[in-house]
């Protein structure tokens, strides 16, 4: 069944559009380049404006990847090294392992004019070829003390270990100490 709708005003399309499909002109030569042009200069804005913005930051930003552990990336997982210090309370003793006789007690009225002014036991070391002077400590809260004996000598390292420790009954509180192993380094001075 055809319908018959009297012709208006709507049906008569002038010939000078040249529409295609659903009212779509084609499209002008040339208009590609154009988006291209304005993508171009868009894209060059945007990078002068990251340049500008990161020169204006300066220092404040850091692009280089922290080559530490997450746990020490400016944080760091190891402690200070601690300050060299004279620690009146400390047990020391300071055993001779050369065979120079009298080194020991030498080597404690050194220490004495050095600032360590306790009771300081001489001995002999089980040993007498000694190279290296060697303050050995019990705990990691004597570091720094031990540190400190070993620059009142002027010479040694320093080494945590328990291979000098005084045994202590079952109970009692256990007695840290220091202890200078004199090697042939501090006889040679």
């Amino acid at each position: 069944m055809a319908h018959n709708f009297a012709k208006d005003r709507f049906d008569e399309v002038p010939a000078d559009l040249k529409r295609v499909g659903a009212h779509r002109a084609p499209v002008p030569p040339g208009r590609g380049w154009l988006l291209f042009l304005w993508a171009a200069l868009a894209t060059v804005v945007l990078v002068a404006a990251g340049i500008v913005g990161l020169t204006l930051l300066g220092d404040r930003v850091n692009f280089v990847e922290n080559s530490t552990p997450a746990a020490s990336a400016p944080q760091s997982t190891e402690a200070p090294t601690p300050v060299a210090t004279i620690d009146p309370d400390s047990m020391v003793t300071v055993l001779n392992g050369t065979g120079r006789r009298g080194l020991a007690t030498e080597a404690i009225e050194k220490l004495n004019a050095a600032g360590w002014t306790q009771s300081i036991t001489p001995g002999n070391a089980s040993v007498t070829d000694v190279e290296t002077t060697t303050v050995y400590y019990e705990d990691p809260s004597q570091e720094g003390a031990a540190r400190g004996l070993a620059e009142g000598l002027g010479v040694g390292s320093i080494q945590l270990s328990t291979q000098f420790q005084i045994p202590v009954e079952e109970g009692e509180e256990p007695v840290l100490q220091l202890t200078v192993v004199l090697g042939a380094d501090y006889a040679d001075l």
